[in-house]
């Protein structure tokens, strides 16, 4: 990196909930850091206060990129988080700072350090033609890839149309079958980064989860979601797919019935997250797991980089 004596670009990550964004703050007293979100919750505009999102206040204290990018009902791909995170690294390397990748999506974290193979984008054009055909003939969809990409077509089966679309809309802007692309990613771009991984104790961990569910309900979750519900954002959007939007509509429509049910339901669904976060995160090779201890996490992100 050409505008600072960083090695190594840093990155942050951890499950839900297990305290990110106050070590990114006290790195920001020590360091010349910018953030690159990697939370995809925090891509959507309007929901903040479910998706913890930092506070504005927080915001002119260190800044952040890649927050309120796009509507609940669009779509924030693994592909266009890496494009954006590389353009990202450039731009702020440049000014003299430290690019800091920061959140707890490890499918996104996956795609910029090189375990994931580079794939053709997501094109709505395609999408919508291939889910025209499907209802007209039935069962053509899963005939198509069968004979472009047996393998995979066998792997996926013929029940599962969303990822037969996806296969399908990689072949037709490729013009290669979808399985050729699943090779382990760039092993180079592995070496360009420095992963700590915050880790708590479970019992503690569940704490936090609660805390911050009950931190939520009282900065106004439930206002925030019945504002997003006005906008015109319901069930189908974002909000209907996230942890504490779903719990809150369930509040709505009479489903959950107090707001320790919300409490109790965030808390339950958080953890079950939590757990796949965990199974992810083994996917990644190389992250150095550590304590929520500012001196520590700063000890190996920086000094270790290269400061």
């Amino acid at each position: 990196m050409a505008g600072n004596s960083v090695v190594l670009i840093p990155v942050l990550t951890g499950c839900t909930a297990s305290g990110k964004t106050g070590i990114l703050l006290e790195l920001s007293n020590r360091h010349s850091i910018e953030i690159i979100n990697a939370d995809s919750r925090q891509v959507y505009r309007g929901m903040d206060i479910g998706t913890a999102k930092p506070s504005l206040k927080e915001q002119s204290q260190l800044t952040h990129h890649l927050l309120d990018q796009i509507d609940p009902d669009e779509v924030f791909s693994a592909g266009m988080f890496l494009d954006k995170a590389r353009e990202l690294i450039i731009q702020i390397d440049t000014r003299g700072s430290v690019p800091l990748i920061a959140g707890g999506t490890a499918l996104y974290i996956l795609a910029l350090t090189g375990f994931l193979d580079e794939m053709p984008p997501r094109c709505d054009e395609i999408r919508e033609g291939l889910k025209l055909f499907e209802n007209e003939r039935p069962g053509i969809l899963f005939e198509i890839l069968h004979r472009v990409d047996p393998e995979l077509a066998d792997k996926i089966g013929d029940s599962d149309k969303r990822r037969q679309v996806r296969a399908l809309e990689i072949y037709f802007q490729s013009g290669k079958p979808p399985s050729s692309f699943r090779k382990g990613g760039d092993p180079s771009e592995r070496q360009k980064y420095l992963i700590a991984g915050i880790s708590i104790p479970r019992d503690e961990h569940r704490r936090r989860i609660r805390r911050r569910a009950i931190k939520m309900l009282d900065a106004g979750l439930i206002d925030e979601v019945e504002a997003l519900l006005s906008a015109g954002w319901g069930r189908n959007s974002a909000l209907g797919r996230t942890i504490g939007y779903s719990e809150v509509l369930a509040f709505l429509d009479g489903s959950i019935s107090t707001e320790d049910g919300i409490i109790d339901a965030i808390s339950i669904n958080t953890w079950r997250l939590v757990r796949r976060q965990k199974n992810m995160f083994r996917r990644i090779e190389g992250i150095n797991w550590m304590e929520d201890d500012p001196d520590l996490i700063d000890e190996f992100l920086f000094a270790e980089g290269g400061l």
